[in-house]
């Protein structure tokens, strides 16, 4: 699998990509996203320009993974916690 180019709208404008076939189908779908997201703060704020409403999805998106990479890194402490406890058991 190597990399191919693919066209995506973003906000407007189009933009050429080179991607891998495996995440052609994620690139789109962010793109997508970002589309919607844009539609929907621009029929709900007050902007100047689009670079405004990427600026506000841009703060969103970044929110939202923070958030999700907080939870995963709680996740795997406790995991890990679990594990050890297994390992203790099986040791005695």
């Amino acid at each position: 699998m190597g990399k191919f180019a693919i066209n995506i709208n973003v906000a407007g404008r189009n933009y050429r990509l080179k991607v891998e076939e495996s995440e052609e189908e994620f690139v789109r779908a962010g793109a997508a996203s970002i589309n919607d997201k844009i539609g929907e703060f621009s029929g709900n704020y007050a902007f100047k320009d689009k670079q405004d409403l990427l600026a506000m999805v841009s703060i969103m998106f970044a929110t939202e993974l923070t958030k999700l990479k907080i939870t995963n890194e709680d996740k795997v402490v406790v995991a890990i916690e679990k594990l050890q406890e297994i390992d203790s058991i099986l040791s005695e």
